[in-house]
């Protein structure tokens, strides 16, 4: 396969541009992201091209003080696809996380992403989580108005840490997810993730947690997104958080709610007649390899 990688600066704009313009009908985010992308210390962007035309790029972000890093925005032109590109760029991403010291690499996508699952798996990922995953969008379906007695509690990350300790079986994964990204479920971790969220809990009579979600706000040009992740171990929680999570979504005018899901609550989700049957077994995966020990 010909072709050179080199590291991408903002002066390439109009090449991300051209790539992206087929992707998502034309709405891909990553020309929206890249300026940013290219000016962070803790990054770097990489591109593949034959002679000036970009083919292919890849973003690597190492998240601050840890040793953690994500490969991010992997694309490949339209018309250039099946040729190995895509597994280039991450294989130098890779070599560069190595350089770095990175522990933890991080890769998410779709499982019906089966060209972005095979590309992971070739470059030595292997799925460290999984979460339910839908989308609905406005006007929103009918749903039962929240109950009068069930009170979610606004908690911080710390306290949210605290209580999941308490409570393991909420959340069993070390790994917790919103808005297409993950997390530990350390105090460092969540402090991270949910910096810009709202979290709620709630509890039964003892103090023990049935449920939780999180939310968060995204607005990208005219589109307004609310995001939710939710675990519950109590089914009539869940449904009465679904019906919150909705409230909210309509409250900010959201185009559309995304909501990452536990285990178990992604099979409750089934019977609330609104999950339409292109996200019946969807999940969103998390792959993950340490380059320190990968070659």
């Amino acid at each position: 396969m010909s072709g050179r990688i080199r590291d991408l600066a903002i002066d390439d704009y109009e090449h991300v541009k051209t790539l992206c313009e087929t992707i998502w009908e034309g709405n891909d985010y990553i020309p929206d992201i890249f300026p940013v992308w290219v000016n962070k210390p803790n990054g770097k962007t990489i591109g593949l091209f034959e002679s000036d035309e970009l083919l292919a790029i890849g973003n690597l972000e190492r998240i601050k003080d840890t040793d953690i890093a994500w490969i991010q925005g992997l694309r490949v032109k339209d018309g250039h696809r099946e040729k190995g590109y895509a597994t280039v760029i991450t294989s130098e991403l890779v070599k560069q996380a190595r350089n770095l010291g990175i522990k933890h690499l991080w890769y998410a996508t779709s499982s019906k992403n089966e060209a972005s699952m095979r590309v992971a798996e070739k470059c030595g990922f292997h799925i460290a989580d999984r979460t339910g995953y839908f989308r609905i969008y406005k006007p929103y379906p009918d749903h039962s108005k929240p109950s009068l007695s069930i009170v979610p509690l606004s908690v911080s990350p710390e306290r949210l840490f605290e209580l999941l300790i308490k409570n393991p079986e909420l959340v069993e994964s070390h790994i917790f997810p919103l808005a297409w990204h993950f997390e530990f479920k350390t105090q460092e971790g969540l402090t991270r993730l949910l910096e810009n969220a709202v979290s709620k809990v709630v509890l039964d009579d003892s103090g023990k947690t049935q449920g939780l979600y999180c939310f968060v706000e995204m607005k990208r040009k005219d589109e307004r997104t609310a995001a939710f992740t939710v675990f519950a171990t109590d089914r009539a929680v869940f449904v009465d958080i679904m019906s919150r999570m909705i409230d909210e979504a309509e409250a900010i005018d959201a185009d559309r709610a995304v909501f990452f899901l536990g285990p178990r609550v992604t099979e409750w989700a089934l019977n609330l007649g609104y999950v339409s049957d292109e996200f019946i077994g969807r999940k969103f995966l998390l792959y993950e390899l340490n380059p320190r020990i990968s070659r």
